[in-house]
């Protein structure tokens, strides 16, 4: 197990300091997506069941984004080097400081709506890191700077496109998450998340408004991205937050 961490870690560390170099970087990215693939499986299911806690929620999120920026084909510098970072830090989070927690067994319905949480929750965190970066692209393009292939107007353009892409694909798995929780979780609204239901519920309106936006009014740019980073924010305060309370607070 310490080698995969270690072989992990090192695949995402030189994808990252050869990003310039993009077909050497993607390599060693699709070899740390692999790695790292391989790594969540060992942690995260046994025999016995699948053990989720605060670490293997970041840890399947950070794959899941991995391989969803290697299949969308994004080139932007910026979420690449967030991803490798967030990758790395994970991987040291639970190397160094372990969390100890105990497996729970298989349940087709719940895994369902665990898979379908993890999917969107993955789905668009990968796209509030794209919206941040054309966020800055929008910025320096008001300025006149256009020092990189990625900062013209097409590859904007078409970045967006593809934005709006993960946002609607995210949106669909939270909308298919919600429902499998309230038909197949036992007590989905009274064990003590109401919050996590109430900041998902938020996140989704918002994330359903922006769809819509887009669909009759073009909406775009900075609307666009703001809109988007306050619904990820409301969902990663239910999502992830109720892990951690439930891991180091409780």
């Amino acid at each position: 197990m310490t080698y995969l961490f270690a072989a992990t870690a090192f695949s995402h560390l030189f994808a990252l300091v050869n990003i310039k170099n993009y077909k050497v970087s993607v390599i060693f990215f699709i070899l740390a997506a692999l790695l790292q693939t391989a790594l969540t499986g060992k942690l995260l299911l046994s025999e016995a069941g699948w053990s989720f806690n605060a670490q293997n929620v970041c840890l399947v999120i950070s794959c899941l984004a991995n391989i969803i920026i290697l299949l969308a084909q994004f080139r932007l510098h910026w979420v690449r080097w967030v991803l490798h970072l967030i990758a790395m830090a994970v991987l040291a989070w639970i190397f160094y400081l372990p969390f100890a927690s105990s497996a729970k067994p298989y349940v087709w319905a719940i895994d369902l709506h665990i898979l379908l949480s993890v999917i969107a929750y993955a789905l668009l965190f990968a796209s509030s890191l794209v919206a941040i970066n054309l966020a800055w692209q929008i910025k320096h393009m008001k300025s006149h700077v256009f020092d990189t292939h990625s900062m013209t107007i097409n590859s904007l353009l078409r970045n967006e496109e593809k934005l709006f892409r993960l946002i609607f694909l995210g949106w669909l798995f939270l909308s298919c998450a919600l429902v499998t929780g309230v038909i197949f979780v036992q007590g989905f609204l009274s064990q003590g998340m109401g919050h996590k239901i109430i900041f998902s519920l938020l996140a989704w309106v918002l994330f359903a408004v922006l769809i819509v936006g887009r669909i009759t009014k073009g909406w775009r740019g900075k609307t666009a991205i703001k809109i988007n980073l306050v619904a990820m924010t409301l969902l990663m305060l239910g999502f992830l937050g109720s892990y951690v309370v439930l891991d180091y607070l409780l």
